[in-house]
């Protein structure tokens, strides 16, 4: 039956809701405050890398200063409106979020054991007479409490250069836990992290475009550099970090668009982002590095085709999966041709095979490593102790002495993993893995394993450990500062998401 026209019903007053339910809510503003340290954070981070990956005294000291002043920041109260925070207005009062946050007091314990150790030298750094050589002159100090070495602090190592790096760690972590209350200000990290790869990756790429003998064309280098860093496996160690933030956010984005039936988002820019960190990792010719960058590719791979082709739960845009495997495929052949990597896999099957001497000299030197944690596990030969007690043990080992009648000096085990335990000791080791379960207990919690971009990113960051198995990469400090600001990001946003699954 006709419904009369009725002039006193008005239609535009019916529309009105249908608008409003169409219409995507507001999200709160993120407060000045918190733009001002994301400001702060991403300047720290950016600097990092591009600061020769802050292996210099200099860099050391700008980002002690930048841990210190985003620290402040964040424990700045914040005032907060109704329009920033969709409900009622209130004060933030961060310190009280620091002190019952278990990595503060545990990363302060490890700061203290580090002091104590620089207060208790064991030895000091002696010139001989004819100042052309050194050597660790033995001295009185309490034997049952920790100890390390008294060193001239701008040689590099040493209990005191050590704790500040050790301290703009700490800073930096806590800084983002207390600091960072969104889900938008992480995203906003992650991007910066993988935009800072990118670029890294291009400056690597120029490099080999148009070669030159120093770092940016400008800077001699006393080894074999990439991009930005002196040492390209620190390079690789590095950009593979970014690797995994940026094939992270090209998940994350790729899911969310087809929750939200997007036509677009930005998924495929974060896969070129991926493909050309990929290439840099490639030419780059760190062995380790490329194998870790092609685990990662492997497994997120894996995992993604699993996810759509055999998961009950997949929604599956068949076109969409061929045109992003044609656009990573393209790209990847493209550069692969442009920059001639036959030299690069070349490298790569000879260490696999075993005929690069490099290798066998970081077999032996582990274990001479091993000789010196069986003697120091228990207290720590002193943070930043390797370089200058190392030598006593390297002589029972001659391949590893001399080369050509010159002495060879090992400032790093090339293996984190017996490094850190025969400095830090059972004390700083038992700290490390707390505040390593405390992360871990917290991922389970929130099930890390269903977060796409938390689970690329922690599987980047357990290679980066394995890598670190024939490499120092975490005595770099651009790494080990980005290592483990990761973790605390990806524990808060898998919190977050989890909290609120809408994206």
């Amino acid at each position: 039956m006709p419904v009369p026209d009725n002039p006193l019903i008005d239609l535009s007053a019916l529309q009105k809701p249908l608008d409003q339910f169409r219409t995507k809510s507001k999200r709160p503003d993120i407060h000045p405050r918190e733009i001002l340290l994301i400001g702060a954070v991403a300047l720290h981070l950016i600097f990092l890398p591009w600061a020769l990956g802050a292996v210099r005294l200099w860099a050391q000291y700008i980002s002690f200063g930048l841990a210190v002043l985003g620290f402040l920041i964040a424990l700045i109260p914040r005032d907060y409106t109704e329009e920033q925070t969709g409900q009622s207005a209130f004060r933030l009062y961060t310190w009280t979020k620091l002190v019952r946050f278990p990595v503060f007091w545990l990363g302060l314990a490890l700061l203290a054991l580090v002091t104590l150790q620089g207060l208790n030298p064991a030895y000091r750094f002696t010139d001989t007479p004819d100042k052309t050589g050194w050597f660790m002159n033995p001295i009185a100090h309490l034997t049952w409490l920790p100890s390390g070495v008294e060193v001239p602090f701008e040689r590099g190592g040493g209990p005191w250069r050590s704790l500040m790096v050790y301290a703009s760690v700490w800073l930096l972590v806590c800084t983002a836990w207390i600091g960072f209350t969104r889900r938008r200000t992480l995203q906003i990290v992650f991007v910066i992290i993988a935009a800072n790869g990118f670029a890294l990756a291009g400056l690597g790429l120029a490099q080999r475009f148009l070669p030159s003998d120093k770092i940016f064309w400008s800077v001699a280098s006393p080894g074999v550099f990439f991009s930005s860093f002196t040492y390209k496996n620190f390079a690789g160690g590095y950009l593979n970090l970014a690797l995994a933030v940026a094939g992270g956010l090209a998940a994350w984005f790729y899911y969310r668009g087809l929750r939200r039936m997007e036509k677009s988002n930005p998924a495929g820019l974060f896969v070129f982002f991926a493909t050309l960190i990929g290439i840099s990792i490639l030419i780059s010719f760190a062995r380790g590095a490329t194998m870790m960058m092609l685990a990662f590719l492997a497994g997120a791979i894996s995992v993604f085709l699993y996810q759509q082709f055999f998961s009950k739960d997949a929604v599956r845009r068949p076109v969409i999966i061929v045109v992003l495997v044609l656009v990573f495929g393209f790209f990847l052949k493209t550069g692969l041709d442009a920059l001639n990597t036959g030299e690069a896999w070349s490298r790569l099957s000879i260490g696999l095979e075993g005929r690069d001497s490099s290798i066998r000299f970081r077999a032996i030197a582990t274990e001479a490593a091993t000789d010196m944690f069986k003697q120091t596990w228990k207290l720590g030969a002193g943070a930043g102790s390797f370089r200058y007690l190392f030598p006593q043990y390297q002589q029972h080992y001659p391949e590893i002495f001399t080369e050509g009648g010159a002495r060879l000096f090992w400032n790093h085990a090339h293996n984190d993993l017996i490094e850190f335990p025969l400095e830090l000791g059972v004390p700083g080791m038992v700290l490390l893995l707390a505040i390593a379960a405390y992360w871990f207990v917290r991922l389970v919690r929130a099930r890390f394993w269903l977060n796409p971009l938390t689970l690329c990113v922690v599987f980047g960051l357990l290679l980066t450990l394995v890598n670190c198995r024939w490499e120092f990469l975490l005595q770099c400090p651009a790494i080990l500062l980005t290592w483990c600001l990761l973790w605390a990001l990806v524990v808060r946003w898998t919190e977050l998401e989890e909290a609120n699954p809408r994206i």
